[in-house]
């Protein structure tokens, strides 16, 4: 689930949706058997929240093309969102394709705003006017244990599913959108003082062994949303939200886990960007294939002001945005997990070796009949201190005695 990015899983699936033609009969294909017309793809949303706010240009491209080549990003274009009282605000681009607002810029509940583009070549481009509405904030975020099957036959990843209720939602707007990002705390629990860098002379492998003064006790992995997540309440009376699923995460995830964070983003989005996305989910998630009977392009609110014809690909989301974070420690975590997490720094103990290295790794100061299950051990194991007047190694696993196994040196400047 996690591993990748909501905005490039729109524009490939965008992309695909345009190239691809429908046929009846199962046969070689062919690159004649395509059709491509080069459209501009545009990504932007703006919310009530304070931050710089992000507007990314790109074109589609050929099904044989490369869809993350720096040639399909729109540089040079101009970028800008007005609200219906005809304030501008410019957005400046920092990266090929990518532009950015003021970081002090944000929406305000109850106005509208309409995007717009024109483009180095001086083609223009505008989406509708969007209000914002302000979201309702996020009343409780908690896990239970799950099982997620995978696009393996018969696979399942057992892990911690994470939901939110929202008891006093308003009745402004339905309809909702949900991003969420994640951190993991890792602390080892042994100092590191020495390494072992292993060099060859020959074919023959030797390790040689330094001092080692870096702090690598403390880490944190993060990681972000990379899936549509929608809710409605225009079914329940009370406008509440209950038990909306936001986040999956296996249980493999929390091996090394010390402390862990979730913030989940609400964005009360509008009916029209509810349909836009749904479509493009219920697509993502049709299983089909090249010959299924295709939809067509999923219209989204952009047109082009010079060729009223031309198909602009993309949705421009205006939303009112509310975020909540939770700590909690891995012992919080549904007890059902932990029968399949195993903690690394529990389950294998420091080892003292006084041979070599290679001769630890290789397992020779063993039978021969026991290397065959150790030496898999073994490979798990790193020096982290040396008795230069012994010759004993200290011996740990990897992810016991440098955090950035897991991990990057740094802590977010939000963390407690």
């Amino acid at each position: 689930m996690k591993k990748g990015n909501f905005k490039i899983s729109v524009k490939t699936l965008l992309i695909w949706l345009v190239v691809f033609i429908t046929t009846s009969c199962i046969e070689e294909l062919e690159r004649t058997s395509f059709t491509y017309e080069k459209l501009l793809v545009v990504d932007a949303n703006i919310s009530d929240q304070v931050k710089a706010h992000e507007v990314r240009l790109t074109y589609t491209s050929p099904v044989d093309g490369d869809t993350d080549d720096l040639l399909n990003t729109v540089s040079g274009a101009a970028v800008w969102v007005e609200d219906d009282l005809g304030s501008r605000i410019d957005f400046l681009e920092q990266s090929a394709g990518a532009y950015f607002s003021p970081d002090n810029f944000a929406g305000e509940p109850g106005r509208s705003y309409a995007l717009f583009i024109t483009t180095n070549e001086g083609k223009q481009y505008q989406s509708s006017f969007e209000k914002l509405v302000q979201a309702p904030g996020i009343s409780e975020i908690y896990n239970r244990f799950a099982v997620e099957s995978t696009d393996q036959k018969g696979g399942a990843t057992p892990g911690v599913q994470f939901f939110i209720d929202v008891k006093d939602a308003n009745q402004s707007t339905q309809f909702y959108r949900y991003e969420w990002t994640d951190t993991h705390q890792i602390k080892v629990p042994i100092i590191k003082k020495y390494e072992a860098t292993a060099y060859y002379v020959g074919l023959a492998m030797f390790y040689r062994i330094t001092p080692f003064d870096e702090d690598v006790q403390e880490c944190y992995r993060e990681d972000r949303f990379n899936e549509l997540i929608l809710a409605t309440s225009a079914n329940n009376i009370n406008g509440e939200l209950n038990e909306i699923p936001v986040s999956f995460s296996a249980a493999t995830d929390f091996d090394v886990t010390t402390m862990y964070s979730i913030e989940v983003t609400q964005r009360a989005i509008s009916a029209q960007a509810y349909s836009y996305y749904r479509k493009i989910k219920l697509f993502n998630e049709s299983n089909g294939s090249l010959f299924d009977k295709q939809q067509g392009i999923i219209v989204g609110n952009i047109i082009s002001i010079d060729s009223p014809d031309e198909q602009v690909l993309g949705y421009f989301e205006v939303a009112g945005a509310s975020s909540k974070r939770i700590f909690i420690a891995p012992s919080e975590l549904d007890p059902e997990v932990w029968e399949y997490v195993v903690r690394p720094c529990e389950t294998y103990s420091a080892i003292e070796f006084d041979g070599s290295l290679t001769t630890f790794y290789e397992a020779t100061d063993l039978p021969e009949e026991q290397r065959g299950s150790v030496i898999p051990i073994r490979e798990n194991y790193e020096l982290y201190d040396y008795d230069q007047y012994t010759g004993t190694k200290f011996m740990a696993h990897r992810f016991c005695a440098d955090c950035r196994r897991r991990g990057s040196l740094g802590k977010p400047n939000w963390w407690q």
